[in-house]
């Protein structure tokens, strides 16, 4: 169990979600936490794209938020925290290639309890989903595993 400070946060990175092929991209999502010294561990969610194909893929996306943090509560799976309703400009773009049967991966960037938190969201676990934005306007949505957010 973790508790840090005024706000704690804990997850799992074996919680890697459903696989979704796109295109001849597989993309697998996972929770990642980390260290702050001392204080409360940054929340951040890495999405891995993995080429299934024999040829080279390229995936666009916009470069300040390649992969966007969805919270859903577990009791009844109720969308609680999503980032997708933020502002998100779409240039610059940053491209990824990736060779056959290789893999490359992106960040959400990092994020503090407190951010997730707010003023509005109870300290429990919760389970998190990313959406990847390299398919154009249509997301990817992965499982990445769960998040738990908790007091001291």
């Amino acid at each position: 169990m973790c508790a840090l400070g005024a706000a704690a946060a804990c997850g799992s990175d074996s919680g890697t979600g459903p696989r979704t092929t796109v295109g001849g991209i597989k993309y697998t999502a996972r929770v990642e936490l980390v260290e702050a010294g001392g204080t409360a561990p940054l929340l951040s969610v890495v999405a891995t794209l993995t080429n299934t194909t024999g040829a080279p893929q390229m995936r666009t996306y916009p470069a300040g938020c390649p992969v966007r943090i969805l919270l859903y509560r577990q009791s009844d799976n109720t969308l609680v925290y999503d980032e997708r309703t933020r502002d998100c400009a779409p240039e610059p773009t940053a491209t990824v290639t990736i060779d056959p049967l290789a893999t490359a991966d992106l960040q959400s960037g990092i994020r503090f309890p407190a951010t997730v938190a707010g003023d509005s969201l109870p300290f429990a676990t919760y389970k998190v989903r990313a959406a990847v934005m390299t398919e154009g306007a249509k997301q990817v949505l992965i499982d990445a595993g769960t998040y738990f957010l908790t007091g001291s």
